[in-house]
Protein backbone atom coordinates (compact mmCIF):
# COMPACT_ATOMS: atom_id res chain seq x y z
CA UNK A 1 0.00 0.00 0.00
CA UNK A 2 1.28 3.46 -0.90
CA UNK A 3 2.17 5.42 2.26
CA UNK A 4 0.12 8.53 2.91
CA UNK A 5 1.75 11.78 1.90
CA UNK A 6 1.21 15.44 2.69
CA UNK A 7 0.59 18.03 -0.01
CA UNK A 8 1.70 21.48 1.14
CA UNK A 9 0.78 24.45 -1.05
CA UNK A 10 3.50 27.11 -0.86
CA UNK A 11 3.51 28.79 -4.28
CA UNK A 12 1.94 32.16 -3.48
CA UNK A 13 3.50 35.62 -3.29
CA UNK A 14 2.06 36.62 0.11
CA UNK A 15 1.44 40.17 -1.09
CA UNK A 16 -0.90 40.96 1.80
CA UNK A 17 1.90 40.40 4.32
CA UNK A 18 4.47 42.67 2.76
CA UNK A 19 6.74 44.17 3.98
CA UNK A 20 6.56 41.71 6.90
CA UNK A 21 7.74 38.85 4.70
CA UNK A 22 10.66 40.88 3.32
CA UNK A 23 9.87 39.26 -0.03
CA UNK A 24 10.29 35.73 1.33
CA UNK A 25 7.68 33.01 0.80
CA UNK A 26 5.18 33.24 3.62
CA UNK A 27 5.98 29.75 4.90
CA UNK A 28 9.49 30.94 5.80
CA UNK A 29 8.27 33.69 8.09
CA UNK A 30 9.94 33.38 11.50
CA UNK A 31 7.45 32.03 14.00
CA UNK A 32 9.17 31.92 17.37
CA UNK A 33 12.31 29.77 17.12
CA UNK A 34 11.29 28.25 13.76
CA UNK A 35 9.45 29.09 10.55
CA UNK A 36 5.82 28.30 9.74
CA UNK A 37 7.03 25.52 7.44
CA UNK A 38 9.16 24.02 10.23
CA UNK A 39 6.18 23.80 12.57
CA UNK A 40 4.15 22.08 9.84
CA UNK A 41 6.84 19.57 8.91
CA UNK A 42 7.49 18.67 12.53
CA UNK A 43 3.78 18.12 13.11
CA UNK A 44 3.62 15.83 10.07
CA UNK A 45 6.68 13.89 11.17
CA UNK A 46 5.09 13.50 14.60
CA UNK A 47 2.19 11.54 13.04
CA UNK A 48 4.50 9.46 10.87
CA UNK A 49 4.25 11.37 7.59
CA UNK A 50 7.65 11.65 5.91
CA UNK A 51 6.59 11.78 2.26
CA UNK A 52 5.99 15.43 1.34
CA UNK A 53 4.85 17.05 -1.90
CA UNK A 54 5.63 20.77 -1.82
CA UNK A 55 4.01 22.95 -4.46
CA UNK A 56 6.31 25.93 -4.90
CA UNK A 57 6.47 28.99 -7.14
CA UNK A 58 7.37 32.38 -5.75
CA UNK A 59 11.05 32.38 -4.75
CA UNK A 60 11.01 28.61 -4.71
CA UNK A 61 14.80 28.37 -4.34
CA UNK A 62 14.62 29.76 -0.81
CA UNK A 63 12.20 26.99 0.21
CA UNK A 64 14.31 24.31 -1.45
CA UNK A 65 17.45 25.65 0.28
CA UNK A 66 15.69 25.66 3.65
CA UNK A 67 14.60 22.03 3.25
CA UNK A 68 18.03 20.93 2.06
CA UNK A 69 19.67 22.59 5.08
CA UNK A 70 17.27 21.54 7.82
CA UNK A 71 15.66 18.32 6.53
CA UNK A 72 18.28 16.49 4.44
CA UNK A 73 16.71 13.08 5.19
CA UNK A 74 13.10 14.02 4.48
CA UNK A 75 11.53 12.74 1.25
CA UNK A 76 10.33 15.90 -0.49
CA UNK A 77 9.03 16.12 -4.05
CA UNK A 78 8.86 19.64 -5.47
CA UNK A 79 6.12 20.55 -7.91
CA UNK A 80 6.51 23.97 -9.51
CA UNK A 81 3.56 26.22 -10.28
CA UNK A 82 5.25 28.57 -12.73
CA UNK A 83 2.02 30.57 -13.06
CA UNK A 84 1.82 31.32 -9.33
CA UNK A 85 1.07 35.00 -9.96
CA UNK A 86 -2.04 34.30 -12.04
CA UNK A 87 -3.41 31.10 -10.44
CA UNK A 88 -4.54 30.01 -7.01
CA UNK A 89 -4.72 26.91 -4.82
CA UNK A 90 -6.99 24.90 -7.13
CA UNK A 91 -4.33 24.93 -9.83
CA UNK A 92 -1.50 24.32 -7.38
CA UNK A 93 -3.28 21.26 -5.97
CA UNK A 94 -4.07 19.96 -9.45
CA UNK A 95 -0.36 20.01 -10.33
CA UNK A 96 0.41 17.87 -7.27
CA UNK A 97 -2.44 15.44 -7.92
CA UNK A 98 -1.37 14.90 -11.51
CA UNK A 99 1.60 13.08 -10.02
CA UNK A 100 0.02 11.45 -6.96
CA UNK A 101 -3.09 9.28 -6.58
CA UNK A 102 -3.14 8.04 -2.98
CA UNK A 103 -4.37 9.26 0.39
CA UNK A 104 -3.01 12.62 1.46
CA UNK A 105 -3.03 15.35 4.03
CA UNK A 106 -3.69 18.82 2.65
CA UNK A 107 -2.01 21.87 4.18
CA UNK A 108 -1.96 25.50 3.21
CA UNK A 109 1.61 26.57 3.93
CA UNK A 110 0.54 29.57 6.02
CA UNK A 111 -1.23 27.73 8.86
CA UNK A 112 0.28 27.49 12.34
CA UNK A 113 -1.36 24.71 14.35
CA UNK A 114 -0.87 22.33 17.23
CA UNK A 115 0.14 18.68 16.64
CA UNK A 116 -3.13 17.57 18.21
CA UNK A 117 -5.03 18.63 15.08
CA UNK A 118 -3.14 16.19 12.86
CA UNK A 119 -3.40 13.49 15.52
CA UNK A 120 -7.17 13.94 15.43
CA UNK A 121 -7.20 13.56 11.64
CA UNK A 122 -4.69 10.69 11.56
CA UNK A 123 -7.07 8.08 12.95
CA UNK A 124 -9.81 8.83 10.40
CA UNK A 125 -10.16 6.64 7.30
CA UNK A 126 -12.06 6.68 4.00
CA UNK A 127 -13.42 10.18 3.67
CA UNK A 128 -12.66 13.85 3.36
CA UNK A 129 -11.93 15.32 6.78
CA UNK A 130 -11.74 19.08 7.19
CA UNK A 131 -10.36 20.61 10.38
CA UNK A 132 -12.96 23.21 11.37
CA UNK A 133 -12.85 25.83 14.10
CA UNK A 134 -16.38 26.51 15.31
CA UNK A 135 -16.77 30.26 15.65
CA UNK A 136 -18.43 33.34 14.18
CA UNK A 137 -16.63 33.71 10.88
CA UNK A 138 -15.48 36.76 8.95
CA UNK A 139 -16.22 37.35 5.28
CA UNK A 140 -12.61 36.57 4.29
CA UNK A 141 -12.54 33.14 5.93
CA UNK A 142 -13.29 29.79 4.25
CA UNK A 143 -16.58 28.77 5.83
CA UNK A 144 -18.50 25.51 5.94
CA UNK A 145 -22.21 24.76 6.08
CA UNK A 146 -22.72 21.50 7.97
CA UNK A 147 -25.56 19.11 8.78
CA UNK A 148 -24.92 16.16 11.11
CA UNK A 149 -21.16 16.70 10.68
CA UNK A 150 -21.39 16.32 6.89
CA UNK A 151 -20.17 19.35 4.96
CA UNK A 152 -22.87 20.54 2.57
CA UNK A 153 -21.11 23.64 1.24
CA UNK A 154 -17.69 25.25 1.59
CA UNK A 155 -16.25 28.59 0.51
CA UNK A 156 -15.69 32.23 1.31
CA UNK A 157 -18.95 33.11 -0.40
CA UNK A 158 -21.20 31.57 2.27
CA UNK A 159 -23.23 33.64 4.71
CA UNK A 160 -21.26 33.77 7.99
CA UNK A 161 -24.49 33.77 10.00
CA UNK A 162 -25.44 30.33 8.67
CA UNK A 163 -22.09 28.62 8.91
CA UNK A 164 -20.74 26.02 11.29
CA UNK A 165 -17.26 27.51 11.42
CA UNK A 166 -13.99 28.13 9.60
CA UNK A 167 -12.02 25.55 7.64
CA UNK A 168 -8.48 26.28 8.83
CA UNK A 169 -6.59 24.96 5.80
CA UNK A 170 -5.68 21.52 7.17
CA UNK A 171 -7.42 18.36 5.93
CA UNK A 172 -7.08 14.67 5.20
CA UNK A 173 -8.43 12.86 2.13
CA UNK A 174 -8.44 9.08 2.20
CA UNK A 175 -9.88 6.03 0.49
CA UNK A 176 -12.59 6.24 -2.14
CA UNK A 177 -13.32 9.87 -1.31
CA UNK A 178 -9.72 10.88 -2.07
CA UNK A 179 -10.12 9.38 -5.55
CA UNK A 180 -13.36 11.25 -6.20
CA UNK A 181 -11.90 14.49 -4.94
CA UNK A 182 -8.81 14.11 -7.12
CA UNK A 183 -11.04 13.71 -10.19
CA UNK A 184 -12.98 16.85 -9.21
CA UNK A 185 -9.79 18.88 -8.78
CA UNK A 186 -8.41 17.83 -12.15
CA UNK A 187 -11.76 18.42 -13.86
CA UNK A 188 -12.18 21.96 -12.53
CA UNK A 189 -8.58 23.20 -12.81
CA UNK A 190 -9.29 24.48 -16.32
CA UNK A 191 -9.06 27.77 -18.17
CA UNK A 192 -11.42 30.29 -16.63
CA UNK A 193 -10.90 28.97 -13.10
CA UNK A 194 -7.33 30.22 -12.71
CA UNK A 195 -7.99 32.16 -9.51
CA UNK A 196 -10.26 29.60 -7.85
CA UNK A 197 -9.39 28.28 -4.43
CA UNK A 198 -9.04 24.51 -4.04
CA UNK A 199 -12.25 24.28 -1.99
CA UNK A 200 -14.20 25.12 -5.16
CA UNK A 201 -13.64 21.51 -6.27
CA UNK A 202 -15.17 20.29 -3.00
CA UNK A 203 -18.09 22.69 -3.17
CA UNK A 204 -19.16 21.63 -6.66
CA UNK A 205 -18.87 17.87 -6.06
CA UNK A 206 -22.41 16.55 -6.65
CA UNK A 207 -21.99 13.80 -4.05
CA UNK A 208 -20.31 14.97 -0.87
CA UNK A 209 -21.01 11.83 1.16
CA UNK A 210 -17.99 11.30 3.38
CA UNK A 211 -16.98 14.97 3.51
CA UNK A 212 -16.87 15.58 7.25
CA UNK A 213 -16.21 18.56 9.50
CA UNK A 214 -13.79 17.59 12.28
CA UNK A 215 -14.28 19.94 15.21
CA UNK A 216 -10.90 21.26 16.41
CA UNK A 217 -12.31 24.14 18.45
CA UNK A 218 -10.01 25.05 21.31
CA UNK A 219 -6.87 23.64 19.69
CA UNK A 220 -4.34 26.36 18.84
CA UNK A 221 -4.33 27.35 15.17
CA UNK A 222 -4.30 30.38 12.89
CA UNK A 223 -4.02 30.95 9.15
CA UNK A 224 -1.62 33.84 8.61
CA UNK A 225 -3.07 36.08 5.90
CA UNK A 226 -2.64 39.55 7.38
CA UNK A 227 -0.19 41.25 9.78
CA UNK A 228 -2.73 40.99 12.61
CA UNK A 229 -2.86 37.20 12.04
CA UNK A 230 0.90 37.04 12.40
CA UNK A 231 0.81 38.96 15.67
CA UNK A 232 -1.93 36.69 16.98
CA UNK A 233 0.08 33.62 15.97
CA UNK A 234 3.21 34.81 17.76
CA UNK A 235 1.54 36.20 20.87
CA UNK A 236 -1.28 33.71 21.37
CA UNK A 237 -0.94 30.49 19.38
CA UNK A 238 2.76 29.74 19.83
CA UNK A 239 2.70 30.40 23.55
CA UNK A 240 0.31 27.48 24.00
CA UNK A 241 2.51 24.81 22.44
CA UNK A 242 5.98 26.00 21.48
CA UNK A 243 7.57 24.98 24.79
CA UNK A 244 6.22 21.44 24.52
CA UNK A 245 7.58 21.01 21.01
CA UNK A 246 10.96 22.44 21.95
CA UNK A 247 11.42 19.58 24.40
CA UNK A 248 11.50 16.96 21.60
Amino acid sequence: MQPICAVILAAGQSARLRPLTNHKPKCLLPMGPKTILDWQLQSLIAVGVTNIILVVGYRKESIEDHIATHYPNLSVTYVTNSNFATTNTLFSLSLALQQYQGDFYYLNADVVFDDAILRRLAKLQNGGFLAVDRKQCREEEVKVLVQDQQVLQIGKHLDPKLCYGEFIGVAKFAGEFAGRFRKAVLAHAVSGNEMRFFEHALDVMPHKTGLTAVDITGLPCVEVDFPEDYEYAVQQVLTTFAGIKEQR
